[in-house]
């Protein structure tokens, strides 16, 4: 088995993603393997993405840019938090999670993933549906899930 060069971290930015990318960076130590770190924001259905957001004194901008840069600045702030050996790239994406992560690592030739997955049961997967799930079936690279537990 070859061993992974290009390490592929798709995070939603809840709890639980710094432990994602902790574990990857652990991971790509021993193989000099780069890591790149995604969040793909998924528009709200029954919003437009290019609705105006504003608030007194502020310049109103869409929705879909706005919630870009707070993610950038997430995910800005969470990558500058860790202690990496060597570079990790970030990178964001607008579109359903599974589907622009396929696309990224496919594209980008990436030959492992590593991602979180909360082991939801019952109405709340039906409802909300397992990203790693979708991942895992249609990946053409392997995929590592690590179970994320969320703070209550």
């Amino acid at each position: 088995m070859p061993t992974p060069s290009r390490i592929l971290v798709p995070v939603d930015l809840m709890e639980g993603s710094r432990a994602v990318i902790d574990y990857a960076v652990q991971l790509a130590k021993p193989f000099n393997a780069s890591i790149e770190v995604l969040h793909a924001w998924e528009p709200p259905q029954y919003v437009a993405p290019d609705l105006l957001v504003a608030a007194p004194g502020w310049n109103p901008q869409s929705l879909e840019k706005t919630a870009l840069e707070a993610a950038r600045k997430e995910l800005t702030t969470l990558i500058g938090e860790l202690n990496a050996p060597g570079p990790i790239t970030q990178r964001l994406e607008v579109g359903e999670p599974a589907a622009a992560t396929l696309r990224v690592a496919e594209t980008g030739g990436f030959d492992l993933i590593v991602m979180g997955t909360h082991g939801r049961r019952g109405l709340p997967r039906l409802l909300l549906g397992s990203v790693a799930q979708k991942v895992i079936a249609r990946a053409h690279c392997p995929v590592l899930t690590l179970h994320v537990t969320e703070e209550k």
